[in-house]
């Protein structure tokens, strides 16, 4: 992650989020995991009420696209779905001096989505995500991510529309 990142927040942006795993190692490799972690975005969201516009659930990485919560920053959020998801990863304690203590990497990478043109570019970046990694052939056969709602209207969380602050119009994407 960058050193000198610099987070904007109070604007009504959205926020494309990337974080990783503990020396990007794939600790989301399997389909229990992802699920877990999907799980516990569905309850952070609901807890923080914040709009979840896309999403990609990795082996080693997780992409996020939300709004910003009214009563709490990005960070708080992102730090309670980290918490919630090592903790249940790897359980209360360490099962041997070789177990991995840390579950994710300590930074995000936070950028602002000001436009209706940033917004599209950051959904096909994250759908496309498991293809360039050589996961599936084509998005619709990664069910971790936001691809499904889009072109489906269904899928393993339901999606929600945007209107910045100021702006009549919502995004019909």
């Amino acid at each position: 992650m960058p050193t000198n990142l610099k987070r904007y927040i109070g604007r009504g942006d959205l926020h494309f989020i990337n974080f990783t795993c503990y020396q990007r190692r794939a600790l989301l490799q399997n389909a229990t995991a992802r699920d877990l972690a999907l799980g516990i975005l569905a309850e952070t969201r609901r807890q923080f009420g914040f709009a979840l516009l896309g999403y990609v659930i990795m082996p080693e990485h997780v992409h996020l696209l939300i709004s910003e919560p009214r009563a709490v920053p990005p960070a708080t959020v992102i730090q309670v779905f980290k918490q919630r998801v090592s903790r249940q990863m790897r359980g209360p304690f360490p099962k041997s001096a070789d177990e991995l203590l840390r579950f994710w990497q300590r930074r995000y990478y936070d950028f602002n989505v000001y436009s209706e043109k940033k917004l599209r570019e950051k959904l096909d970046y994250m759908h496309m995500n498991p293809v360039r990694e050589r996961l599936v052939e084509h998005p619709r056969d990664w069910p971790w991510s936001s691809w499904t709602f889009y072109e489906r209207g269904e899928g393993l969380l339901a999606m929600d529309a945007w209107a910045r602050i100021g702006e009549a119009a919502t995004l019909g994407i």
